[in-house]
């Protein structure tokens, strides 16, 4: 009997142990949530990155030089401001991040009137290293003491928080305005220990919310709500990292906003009504997803749009749930493929109905555009009738790998765009008449044939620093074929011959689309990245990006963090890549988008 009463204490003590855990983001932050970010357990998620595609790419010897510069300046230009102001090296408090790690905006006192804003807050949970998180922050209250930091002592459920006014980063527009710098580049922050966690907000208010939970309070929090409720059943259980927003009461903030702005402009654009044309009225949610292991990686997007509700930009995305699988003619070295089921002249009613609702004097003059477009060159064209009512359902893109090595042959690898039609001949010669609507273009150049078929040209206006580009139109099997490199054309128009191998017959394909939902679902897309991330690498590698920012003149501090030029030789990181995959679907409840991409092989 003694015996087994010895081990009451022992069984309490674990009982405590259990009840006194973080609870996971669902249960800790409050019902007024906006949006939050969560790793739910940071330890798992980075051995499981480490073993990652990604992560050894990243870790890759021949990506030291990047990646040393990287981490440098990212202490230096990002975390810098943490050591000044409060005397904290982020790397000595990466050893505490041992469970969760969730950032999330509180609704609080935000109505959308000027003073008010919504709260912030961030949860890091040390588990068994609280002793050394509680070193930790008695060592920068009394840096924060020695330095004579203007710091406030807040008591927060009998437990004591520090709060401190922290530098933000210099923006380059605050130089033209020192009054306006030395006013808005200032943040609050409020900080403590809860338990095992490190507790930081914006504010008292915001920080006690969750410490109310940390210490057994009995707090509506956001895992009670419907709407999450359902994201996370459907999305969430298995996700490495996931992110929610409550988009409704947003809405409801940002459209009264709207309303008491100065109303609609010289086009009858009214920004209340052009929000509730395009569909943000309908959304009600968003969440994603990350899902991580040893087979592959997958990602989805839900954004909840009610199908009753769904209108404007929503109504046209929708995809109707039919065949999406790569066709017959699609090569099988394509790199890339991406085939929607879309309804061309559906899509052009709900946009003409969407315009009209954002603005009759707007829609009014469209059409006005429209139905003298092209008649300078040739009295009879009609675009509606010519190009919308030749619309069939069906748009697919797809491209090789670049066949050269200057920027613009890296940056325009050869690929076609098709659109399907039930007059293809009628829809190519419609094409043309639209493409020289152009602004520096429309220079119809003379026809060609090739397989019996005609192929229209017109020369396109050329691309900052690139040379002007031919664009052929030809029509074969019910579509409309339109590209710059006339080989892939041409072998598009041979493909009825049957002769070359296609997408469609690699097995890898097939089993990669069973994890986004298959290929039935509208939309459907593939990714040879081994193939594709070619160009885009040694495009960055050769400066090639850095000229293009230089004309924008950016010049920020996030650029210094990324020295492509340091990057290593495509070849020696190739095998990191493989394939992946995406599909959209729509449902009864909202939209979806799916990736996955299996571990390479």
């Amino acid at each position: 009997m003694n015996r087994h009463l010895s081990v009451l204490p022992v069984l309490a003590a674990l009982a405590l142990s259990a009840a006194a855990a973080v609870p996971p983001a669902p249960k800790l932050l409050p019902l007024d949530t906006l949006a939050l970010l969560t790793i739910p357990d940071w330890t798992r998620t980075l051995a499981e990155f480490k073993a990652s595609p990604g992560g050894a790419l990243w870790a890759d010897p021949s990506m030291k030089a990047f990646r040393d510069n990287f981490e440098r300046k990212f202490s230096e230009k990002i975390l810098g401001n943490l050591e000044k102001d409060l005397g904290i090296k982020p790397a000595d408090y990466l050893p505490l991040l041992q469970g969760q790690l969730t950032m999330a905006v509180l609704k609080n006192d935000w109505k959308g009137d000027e003073g008010t804003e919504p709260g912030w807050v961030v949860v890091i949970d040390a588990k068994d290293h609280a002793p050394d998180l509680k070193i930790k922050l008695d060592e920068v209250r009394k840096k924060l003491s020695d330095a004579k930091k203007p710091v406030k002592a807040e008591k927060i459920r009998d437990l004591e928080f520090l709060s401190v006014a922290v530098d933000l980063p210099d923006k380059e527009e605050d130089d033209a305005d020192p009054d306006a710098k030395k006013k808005n580049r200032r943040m609050n922050v409020v900080f403590g220990q809860a338990d095992t966690a490190l507790v930081v907000g914006d504010s008292v208010k915001s920080v006690e919310k969750l410490v109310a939970r940390l210490t057994g309070g009995s707090v509506p929090t956001i895992g009670e709500d419907p709407g999450f409720q359902s994201s996370e059943a459907a999305w969430f259980k298995q996700a490495y990292t996931y992110g929610w927003a409550n988009w409704s009461p947003i809405y409801a903030i940002v459209s009264k906003q709207a309303k008491n702005s100065e109303g609609a402009d010289a086009m009858g654009v009214d920004p209340k009504a052009a929000m509730k044309a395009v569909g943000l009225e309908g959304l009600k949610t968003m969440a994603v997803a990350a899902t991580l292991n040893g087979d592959g990686s997958g990602f989805t997007l839900n954004l909840a749009v009610p199908e009753a509700q769904r209108v404007g930009l929503f109504k046209m995305l929708a995809p109707a749930a039919k065949d999406s699988s790569p066709t017959p003619f699609v090569p099988a070295d394509a790199v890339r493929f991406s085939r929607w089921r879309i309804d061309g002249q559906k899509l052009w009613a709900t946009l003409e109905q969407t315009l009209a609702n954002v603005s009759p004097q707007l829609a009014g003059f469209a059409q006005m555009m429209i139905s003298t477009a092209g008649k300078d060159k040739d009295p009879n064209f009609d675009l509606k009738k010519q190009v919308v009512g030749n619309l069939g359902d069906d748009l697919i893109t797809y491209s090789k790998a670049p066949v050269g090595t200057t920027q613009q042959e890296l940056m325009n690898p050869p690929s076609l765009t098709l659109v399907g039609s039930p007059d293809a001949d009628g829809l190519a010669a419609g094409m043309r008449g639209v493409g020289g609507l152009l602004p520096g273009s429309g220079e119809e150049l003379k026809d060609r044939e090739f397989n019996g078929k005609k192929i229209r040209a017109l020369r396109l206006p050329p691309e900052p620093g690139q040379k002007a580009r031919k664009l052929e139109i030809a029509a074969s099997g019910g579509y409309v074929s339109m590209g710059t490199d006339p080989a892939l054309l041409e072998e598009f128009l041979r493909s009825a011959e049957g002769n070359g191998k296609s997408l469609r017959d690699d097995p890898a394909i097939s089993r990669a689309a069973e994890k986004v939902g298959g290929m039935g679902s509208g939309y459907f897309g593939y990714e040879n990245q081994r193939g594709s991330m070619r160009g885009q690498w040694e495009f960055m590698r050769g400066g090639g990006l850095d000229k293009l920012l230089d004309q924008t003149g950016s010049k920020n501090d996030w650029r210094e963090m990324f020295d492509f030029k340091s990057l290593p030789a495509y070849e020696q990181i190739a095998r990191h890549f493989g394939i992946a995959v995406y599909a959209g679907s729509s449902d009864a409840q909202g939209l979806n988008l799916k990736f996955y991409g299996p571990k390479p092989r």
